[in-house]
């Protein structure tokens, strides 16, 4: 038992909404540092975390466990809500995230805690989308083994997130498409930079996407002109549109998220140290992801819808290969983005290089299981800048 903690009593513990006064107690408990692969690293929210979950919420639901006693906050989830297509109507959409609890506190049933409020809270819609991510293991285990009061997990499959350094080798990526059907002719596709004049085609395409992909989010690429808080960090010049005669059949977004978001470096294990400069100087042979030094946040590039017909890979790759080229002009050369196992274009990612993170994604609910009632024939869409 931790001694500096004695067990707690229910009474010293209040669940509440948080306030902007928690911001910075809630900065700290996502900055909780974790350890992966020899390099310990830190999520962090600077300058606000009520800045950075703009980009994820249209309806905020953000919730802290304090402690009375030592008037600490010492638990906090997120369960708000953004518009999103849900077999191609838009519908609102509930993401669960930012599940932390204070490491002195762990073992305290704060989470039993924390459910109770889920429970209270979660109507309209009466279910939650959810990732988790294979490295979380707090998450998986909370979720998975149904500690009590936890609402029921529906496993819906297998997503990766790939944080892509290298788009492969040209002979055997086009070798690949050659024997897939339902290519584009890369030559009659042409491609310009977003502006005012293609935001109506911009939310028609997201409207089109729908047929396809299911939980896009409901875009208004008009707020995005505007300077919207929901996209931070991103404006309309950032994004690359690809037509075939008129149409509009494929776009990303090129989003550096760094002024909201930063996944910092606060410790590497000894060889990595010792090693890290022979490293970063073999990174354009090894197309390995530059290890930045000690204190700094790594860089990379997050895409935004990026979204073409899911069949059409030779689009989809050739649009990956653009956002890779545009960050590495931008002095990053790392984009990062997240398909469903389901996506066809996932297949691409075995001839790609980078940093993968395979994870989980489903849904939470005390309702009954929510997935029969969505279409079995649309693949789940991620929009890894809102996870």
């Amino acid at each position: 038992m931790n001694k500096t903690n004695p067990p707690l009593a229910d009474s010293t513990l209040i669940t509440r909404e948080a306030t902007l006064a928690d911001d910075q107690a809630l900065r700290d408990l996502i900055a909780v540092p974790m350890t992966t692969k020899g390099i310990q690293i830190s999520f962090q929210r600077e300058p606000s975390y009520f800045r950075a979950s703009d980009i994820v919420y249209r309806h905020k639901l953000h919730v802290v466990i304090e402690d009375t006693e030592s008037q600490k906050n010492v638990a906090c989830y997120s369960n708000g809500y953004r518009p999103c297509y849900v077999d191609r109507n838009i519908q609102n959409l509930r993401y669960a995230g930012d599940l932390r609890v204070d490491h002195n506190y762990r073992g305290k049933s704060l989470v039993k805690v924390l459910a109770k409020h889920v429970k209270q809270t979660m109507h309209e819609p009466n279910y939650s989308q959810m990732i988790i991510f294979d490295d979380n293991h707090a998450a998986r285990a909370a979720i998975q083994t149904g500690k009590t009061g936890m609402p029921d997990y529906y496993d819906e499959g297998l997503i990766e997130t790939l944080s892509l350094t290298s788009t492969g080798t040209k002979r055997k990526i086009t070798a690949f498409l050659k024997q897939t059907s339902q290519q584009s002719d890369i030559q009659e596709i042409r491609t310009c930079v977003a502006e005012a004049q293609h935001v109506e085609a911009m939310n028609q395409f997201i409207t089109d996407m729908a047929e396809f992909y299911n939980f896009i989010p409901a875009y208004k690429f008009e707020e995005l002109a505007q300077g919207h808080q929901y996209f931070s960090g991103i404006k309309l010049s950032d994004f690359s549109l690809y037509f075939k005669g008129e149409k509009l059949v494929g776009m990303f977004g090129l989003w550096d998220q760094h002024s909201i978001k930063q996944t910092k470096i606060l410790h590497y294990s000894s060889v990595i140290g010792i090693f890290r400069p022979v490293y970063n100087l073999l990174t354009p042979l090894t197309k390995g992801m530059r290890l930045p030094k000690l204190g700094d946040s790594i860089k990379y590039h997050v895409l935004h819808t990026l979204m073409c017909h899911p069949e059409d890979l030779a689009l989809h790759h050739k649009m990956l290969e653009d956002a890779y080229n545009k960050s590495k002009q931008q002095g990053v050369g790392v984009v990062s983005f997240t398909l469903s196992h389901k996506d066809p274009r996932y297949q691409l990612n075995q001839f790609y290089k980078g940093e993968r993170l395979t994870g989980m994604h489903g849904f939470i609910s005390y309702e009954g299981d929510p997935r029969p009632h969505f279409d079995k024939n649309l693949i789940p869409y991620l929009e890894v800048g809102r996870i």
